[in-house]
């Protein structure tokens, strides 16, 4: 399945495995972060790509999208040891945001029959990620040459976010607010 080519929407269903007798646990994330300015083509289309592939341990490094996020296994000359290992310096195997309104907003990727999820923790995890390594000035990935001239050519590395999405354990019905405010990331526990 194809991640991140569900509804345009601000809805995001996730899960996670639970602990003991409780079953899995499913997260359903609601809510936006502007992107300003809006994200140039380029940017765009390595955000999709980015959130569409599976972000294991490649050997091209940590930046490196597929052609083919759903083929990329099926490679026979691809050593997939570490496909079961997230990046490093990444939060988890998907990112749980993708670009949207033609680049003017970051939203929760929705796919409801995907069995991988984020919780709170990890959908803010991956939020500073994408601010620190792509969007803002001074990004990571604009101070190496290689993987500038590689994947970033097209990066501005001059974006501020501001939003806000709640997080929401249907299991235990906790709630987590995350905020971002002139790049500045905040979480809270609103309810548990």
């Amino acid at each position: 399945m194809k991640r991140g080519s569900g509804r345009a929407g601000v809805v995001g269903a996730v899960g996670r495995a639970g602990t003991g007798e409780e079953g899995p646990e499913t997260f359903r994330i609601v809510g936006r972060v502007l992107v300003d300015p809006p994200l140039r083509t380029e940017e765009f289309e390595y955000l999709a790509a980015f959130t569409e592939s599976r972000r294991w341990h490649r050997p091209d490094g940590p930046y490196a999208v597929p052609g083919n996020p759903l083929a990329e296994c099926l490679d026979p000359g691809l050593d997939l040891t570490h496909y079961a290992e997230p990046a490093p310096g990444q939060p988890g195997l998907w990112c749980p945001w993708r670009p949207a309104d033609s680049g003017r907003a970051l939203v929760p990727v929705f796919e409801p029959a995907f069995g991988d999820g984020s919780p709170p923790e990890e959908a803010a995890s991956w939020l500073a990620y994408l601010r620190d390594h792509f969007l803002r000035a001074d990004a990571v990935a604009s101070g190496n040459s290689d993987d500038r001239a590689r994947w970033f050519g097209g990066f501005g590395f001059d974006h501020v976010l501001d939003g806000a999405a709640v997080v929401c354990s249907e299991w235990s019905g906790r709630l987590t607010l995350i905020e971002m405010s002139a790049n500045s990331l905040s979480v809270h526990p609103l309810a548990s």
